[in-house]
């Protein structure tokens, strides 16, 4: 067999490979959004959110200093001074997770040093997502509902796996960003697993 012919057949094996890879790729983007496959890749988590959708807290002393770690040996920058509006990520025993938008940076300060606030800071501020808890749904089907009770209307059906921003949390419930909706939800602590921003 010439060298030309055995070419040729590696060309055509290379083909035929590329061919069924893609095809396979094609069918299981076409099974997760049916439903039948894993469901992480139905929607992807967007690079920032407005960070108007994260509570409002504002700093309430004289001088507030803000940590890398929620651990008082952990280094430190700042202070904040009273009144300076920052945004809640997440919380962890004593300790409040911040984005301070002045300084488009995050860090820890402790609960006593901030106060809940219903100020809107500007509407063009983000918050990029990487620094964000997130929750992951625990079960097969989980309704995501309009309001933090059972009897809130469901605005979306999660499947198992899927993982959504932690925007807020209250009474046992977590309010989530539910990107290809737009939308904010809530769902029930007991069916997902947390992330923490930590």
């Amino acid at each position: 067999m010439g060298t030309t012919v055995r070419w040729l057949l590696a060309l055509t094996l290379a083909a035929i490979i590329s061919t069924g890879c893609a095809s396979g790729k094609k069918a299981n983007a076409e099974k997760t959004q049916s439903g039948e496959g894993p469901q992480e890749a139905v929607f992807s988590l967007p690079a920032e959110i407005p960070a108007n959708l994260l509570p409002t807290l504002v700093v309430g002393v004289d001088s507030c200093y803000v940590f890398l770690l929620p651990d008082e040996n952990s280094r430190f920058f700042g202070p904040l001074m009273q009144g300076e509006v920052v945004k809640r990520l997440d919380v962890y025993r004593y300790w409040i997770n911040v984005w301070i938008p002045r300084l488009r940076i995050s860090g820890w300060v402790r609960k006593h040093k901030v106060y809940g606030s219903a100020e809107k800071i500007s509407e063009q501020a983000t918050v990029p997502t990487e620094i964000l808890a997130t929750v992951s749904i625990a079960k097969k089907r989980v309704n995501v509902r309009k309001g933090a009770t059972v009897q809130s209307p469901v605005i979306y059906v999660a499947e198992q796996r899927q993982r959504f921003l932690l925007l807020d949390e209250k009474s046992g419930w977590y309010q989530v960003w539910v990107p290809h909706l737009e939308e904010e939800g809530w769902v029930s602590s007991k069916v997902v697993v947390k992330q923490d921003s930590r």
